[in-house]
């Protein structure tokens, strides 16, 4: 332990009236940089004006009493601030430094003590520039503003021109995507309408249905005009066939032998070998007005393509006087392209689309009556 600390160890009355000082004063700085920045040391109730200062001593101007030369002293160095200031409690060493001069010197004793993050801030703003000393104070350097460019307009860069106009660019090509996204919804809002029911490849044929409940003790899809093309064993025990009407194709999805069946279900579908090939769908109230008020339905294919199909216009006025909104009943779509029969038994998405422009056509020849009636 040094003479320093030993000396600290001590009451306060006893440390402060001891006159034992110490043998020797050593050098205050050392081979650390002083910095010369304003600062003030309270020395035992007097302040004293401070004018250099490193992380392990200081350096102050003012008489001190000669008891307290060689002394451990608990000394406070003040930082002046413009509204406030920073105090920084230190044991130190005080040394007569210049008595012809008025001078005092502090040696710090503990110079990594809890004093030592604030000073070290302090010291590193200086010697960086961001803290400068003026009238007795510590201040925030000013930074030299960014002087403007006063170029007109006209003579501004190439390349601010051109990110300008890229900026604008990129702000108008979201603006457009927007809109479009928007627009998209809203007509697949009013004016597509997915038919949600099954919808299968067929052929333009007639459905061979049960004439009875019960079970099918025979399914004959060869058979040739005028043979048995399935017959049905009733709960009370009768058999009841029915034959081929013609040499007809009959398509995937027959029913096989064994099954149960109930009055009026399809047990086959049947068409001539040269049947064009239709889309079986079932379509609701509200798909059956739009398909009868000129829109068409849209076919995706399994295999990716797509194609329109139209309602066969034979079938429309039976098939309204027997529609509900709620209600799906069973339609043929007749389609634009011919399809083959290969194909036949394959399930299609079916989409109803209505023209915008033939929709509210519709909307105002459909009103304008009624409002001229009112």
């Amino acid at each position: 332990m040094t003479e320093a600390h030993a000396e600290l160890d001590k009451p306060k009355a006893s440390r402060s009236a001891s006159p034992a000082p110490l043998a020797a004063e050593p050098a205050v700085h050392g081979e650390h940089p002083v910095i010369r920045l304003p600062f003030n040391v309270i020395i035992n109730g007097r302040s004293f004006q401070g004018h250099a200062l490193s992380i392990v001593g200081a350096e102050a101007t003012g008489l001190i009493d000669p008891q307290l030369h060689g002394r451990v002293q608990l000394v406070t160095l003040v930082f002046n601030f413009p509204g406030y200031a920073i105090s920084l409690p230190v044991d130190a060493a005080i040394g007569a430094g210049a008595p012809e001069a008025g001078t005092v010197t502090l040696r710090f004793l503990e110079p990594t003590g809890p004093h030592l993050p604030q000073l070290r801030y302090i010291l590193n703003s200086v010697v960086g520039g961001d803290l400068i000393g003026v009238d007795g104070l510590i201040r925030t350097a000013d930074k030299p503003e960014k002087v403007k460019s006063e170029l007109p307009k006209a003579q501004r860069s190439a390349s601010q021109g051109i990110m300008t106009g890229i900026r604008w660019g990129a702000f108008a090509g979201l603006g457009l995507l927007l809109v479009g996204f928007v627009g998209v919804k809203l007509y697949e809002r009013l004016f597509v309408l997915p038919v949600t029911g099954l919808s299968t490849i067929t052929l333009d044929g007639m459905d061979l249905r049960a004439i009875s409940p019960g079970q099918l003790d025979f399914v004959n899809p060869a058979a040739t005009k005028g043979e048995i093309a399935f017959a049905i064993r009733t709960t009370s025990g009768e058999v009841l066939a029915v034959s081929m009407p013609c040499d007809c194709v009959v398509a995937p999805g027959a029913a096989e032998g064994g099954a149960t069946v109930l009055a009026g279900d399809t047990v086959m579908t049947v068409a001539p070998k040269d049947a064009p090939v239709v889309i079986s769908s079932k379509v609701d109230g509200n798909g059956l007005r739009a398909l009868a008020s000129g829109a068409h339905a849209e076919v995706h294919m399994p295999s990716g393509a797509v194609t329109t199909a139209s309602l066969d216009a034979k079938q429309l006025p039976g098939l309204l006087r027997s529609a509900t909104d709620g209600t799906a009943i069973p339609v043929t779509l007749v389609p634009a392209a011919q399809l083959d029969q290969s194909t036949v038994g394959s399930p299609v998405d079916v989409l109803i689309k209505s023209d915008p422009l033939a929709a509210v056509g519709r909307f105002f020849s459909f009103n304008g009556p009624a409002n001229e009636g009112h």
